[in-house]
């Protein structure tokens, strides 16, 4: 059975943040530097205090084809994710906490189905091209593949869950398997899409959309925050 999570983020917030660790940087067009006011919270994660924001490092993993994930994280399931990061999925979900983002509940498919839901997170992205910074709201690197929309709806924080190992006793954050922001349904996924959306390879709902995406290995700085309502579909 899943555990009460919001007492364990707290736990590791007070805690403190692991020490941050540098990120490789082998593109160098990327001269990205994070702002000293931020608190580190590990790897490849900031929380900007004064914005209320949190921003992540990730990289462009894939740009055509199916999707199952906005981000995931590196070394997972890059094959079905637009982004990977390094950055530490309970550390994510303490920084969204630190914006003011309200914990939902993961997708539920027993006794009967019921969406993610939380707090809708705005995901901004930048990341650099020819020597200019670039800006792009999450939602247009990511269409339908049959009416090729982009997707219109926020994800929102649903926070994953965490499992009690029944061996050692202590407790598993599910979202380390890598399934981060998705855009299929799953119970691990820290933000998720507040609608039915499957993962069934046959019925897969959303493809990367490839023109608006930079080149695999491309560095793009994420910033998260919270909408009071869900916005505009993107155009």
């Amino acid at each position: 059975m899943p555990v009460p999570l919001i007492p364990l983020v707290t736990a590791w917030i007070l805690l403190g943040a692991p020490p941050s660790e540098p990120t490789a940087n082998s593109a160098p067009a990327d001269s990205y530097r994070p702002d000293p006011a931020w608190k580190a919270m590990g790897r490849s994660l900031w929380f900007d205090p004064q914005g209320k924001r949190l921003i992540l490092r990730a990289r462009v993993a894939l740009r055509e084809g199916p999707l199952e994930h906005l981000l995931c994280l590196k070394g997972t399931k890059e094959h079905e994710a637009v982004l990977a990061t390094d950055a530490i999925p309970r550390m994510i979900h303490a920084g969204l906490l630190l914006t003011g983002a309200k914990q939902g509940h993961p997708v539920r498919f027993q006794p009967k189905f019921e969406p993610p839901t939380g707090s809708p997170i705005a995901i901004q992205l930048q990341w650099e091209a020819e020597g200019k910074l670039r800006s792009a709201d999450a939602r247009t690197w990511v269409r339908e593949e049959q009416g090729k929309r982009p997707l219109a709806k926020d994800w929102v924080f649903a926070g994953s869950e965490i499992f009690e190992d029944p061996d050692t006793k202590k407790p598993i954050y599910a979202a380390d398997d890598g399934d981060l922001f998705t855009v299929a349904n799953f119970s691990n996924a820290i933000l998720d899409l507040p609608f039915a959306s499957t993962a069934n390879d046959a019925n897969r709902t959303y493809v990367a959309n490839t023109d608006q995406i930079p080149p695999r290995g491309t560095m793009v700085t994420m910033i998260l925050q919270p909408r009071a309502e869900s916005g505009p579909a993107p155009q």
